[in-house]
């Protein structure tokens, strides 16, 4: 009787079969075949990414008139447009966020996590900066302003800007290029439904800071065009500012942004204190058009700092009716009178109340009106304002 898998005889020669790891082979070049189609499809549909990661001028950008230092400007190891803008985005009502939570396994917007709040004609939202992570940028309409929320992970710093530049409305993207370790915008053209790769031919992009507040090159550089910031921009927690805000909504996260939200964390690069891009200061501080690297200008600040202000040293910069003036949250956490309510006194003839969550953020509870504010890192602040950095607001009670 001949048996129904024949062991092959010694001396002849083995023969692949399906059952003896044939199908190993089979899978293996399926998978191959996959990459190789995939990796060619983006540039038949032209999706080939714009930046190679480290070269500034790969980026599509025309850098012929780039206004800060050539130094200061770094690509930040992704193409332009690898963190796509969040484009009007989905919203539930703030009091749908706790049911919601009751029964999903992921909770969103828990009542310590970090939000971006801000109220327009009456109007309020909020964008949690776990969403914000992976987007940096969100083009919103809110009370009727078309805005873009704009955080920058590596600085901490968050800065909404009106969208009307020129009488037009613009949308910003996700340029891939930094200046002083901080976001680079550039406005895409009005017809691109998201990514650069879509937009017009004719359309020249400019490129905008989120610090400097105006554009650094392109076509609006020539212009010395200026972003208009909306006053109001707080960083608090969500139990905080929907304690404030009852009636507020909330930037909701596609299908697609919930695994990125979970692995993207900057809390460990902010302890650690070190800053990874180049940074430099943006104004001169000396004679000639010299600009005086980060280490010079540290030096000349620190006298008036607290002894525990660092580079990470979590600041709000204020907008007063005379001038800037810096307040780390630190010393607003001294002054605290209890675990989250306090005020401070008068300032420029000013009076506003904080409510504040150590190590959280801060919010104006009450304002005789409402100033422009930008939260951000100390290194940040200073690297493009060091004429403004020296004027530490010391809060007293």
């Amino acid at each position: 009787m001949t048996a129904a898998n024949p062991s092959p005889q010694p001396g002849s020669p083995a023969r692949l079969t399906f059952a003896s790891g044939g199908w190993v082979i089979l899978l293996a070049l399926i998978i191959v075949i996959g990459i190789v189609i995939f990796a060619f499809l983006g540039p038949l549909r032209g999706e080939k990414p714009i930046g190679n990661g480290h070269d500034p001028a790969t980026y599509g950008f025309d850098l012929s008139n780039l206004s800060v230092a050539r130094e200061s400007l770094a690509a930040s190891g992704n193409p332009r447009d690898f963190l796509k803008s969040l484009d009007n985005p989905t919203t539930l009502s703030g009091d749908a966020i706790e049911p919601r939570n009751a029964t999903e396994r992921v909770k969103y917007a828990v009542s310590m996590d970090r939000v971006i709040g801000i109220t327009i004609n009456g109007e309020s939202r909020a964008y949690p900066l776990q969403l914000m992570n992976v987007h940096e940028i969100c083009n919103d309409v809110l009370g009727g302003v078309p805005i873009a929320v704009t955080y920058s992970p590596l600085c901490d710093s968050c800065v909404i800007f009106d969208r009307t530049l020129n009488g037009k409305v613009v949308t910003f993207g996700v340029s891939g290029l930094l200046v002083n370790s901080n976001l680079v915008m550039y406005d895409r053209a009005q017809d691109s439904p998201g990514d650069s790769t879509a937009a017009r031919p004719t359309h020249k992009p400019s490129l905008f800071s989120q610090l400097a507040f105006c554009a650094i090159a392109g076509p609006a550089a020539e212009t010395r065009t200026q972003l208009t910031l909306v006053p109001g921009t707080q960083v608090c927690t969500w139990a905080a500012w929907f304690l404030l805000h009852p009636d507020t909504t909330i930037a909701m996260p596609a299908e697609t942004d919930k695994r990125r939200m979970k692995a993207t964390d900057y809390e460990r690069y902010w302890q650690d204190g070190k800053v990874t891009f180049p940074v430099v200061a943006i104004e001169p501080r000396s004679a000639g058009d010299r600009t005086v690297p980060f280490s010079e200008v540290a030096p000349s600040v620190a006298p008036l700092l607290d002894s525990g202000m660092g580079n990470m040293t979590h600041i709000i910069a204020v907008q007063y009716p005379h001038g800037w003036k810096v307040i780390p949250l630190a010393t607003l956490v001294k002054l605290i009178d209890t675990s989250t309510f306090m005020s401070n006194s008068a300032m420029l003839g000013v009076r506003i109340h904080w409510r504040i969550v150590p190590a959280r953020g801060a919010l104006v509870q009450e304002s005789e009106f409402m100033p422009v504010m930008v939260p951000c890192r100390w290194f940040a602040w200073q690297a493009f304002h060091p004429t403004r950095a020296a004027e530490i607001q010391q809060v007293g009670p």
